[in-house]
């Protein structure tokens, strides 16, 4: 009887934990795309406002660092995002020169259980970040 009562709680508890995260999960979506106005939103971050260290050549490592400002930003929790997880299991983040030989154009694409962000710098100091959600 106890052990039964014990599970039943269990059950109830992770159930709960699971829509918490959820909802949690689509307050920072609405977050990003302005109330669901759109199903992707662009936004810019100056990387002169932010204390970021030097990633060297790890422009994937960059990328996720500016989404997780981005996501502070809005209002997104730290836990909001994993970027482990993409729409079809495990996440590929990767980044390319369109145009080789012209680190310019170099664009990452970063996978997570949001959605997928592209990450694109300027010439100056602004970082451009395009969120799209998961449909």
């Amino acid at each position: 009887m106890k052990i039964a009562r014990l599970v039943l709680i269990t059950s109830f508890l992770l159930v709960a934990v699971s829509q918490f995260t959820s909802a949690s999960e689509s307050t920072c979506i609405d977050n990003l795309t302005d109330g669901y106005t759109a199903d992707s939103a662009t936004h810019t971050l100056n990387i002169n406002d932010l204390e970021i260290r030097d990633y060297g050549n790890d422009h994937v490592a960059f990328s996720i660092k500016i989404v997780r400002e981005l996501l502070e930003e809005v209002g997104c929790r730290r836990n909001d995002v994993n970027f482990g997880r993409g729409s079809r299991g495990r996440s590929h983040s990767r980044c390319e020169q369109v145009l080789r030989g012209t680190p310019s154009s170099r664009v990452c694409y970063v996978e997570s259980n949001l959605g997928y962000f592209f990450v694109t710098r300027d010439l100056l100091t602004n970082v451009h970040i395009t969120f799209n959600r998961w449909d």
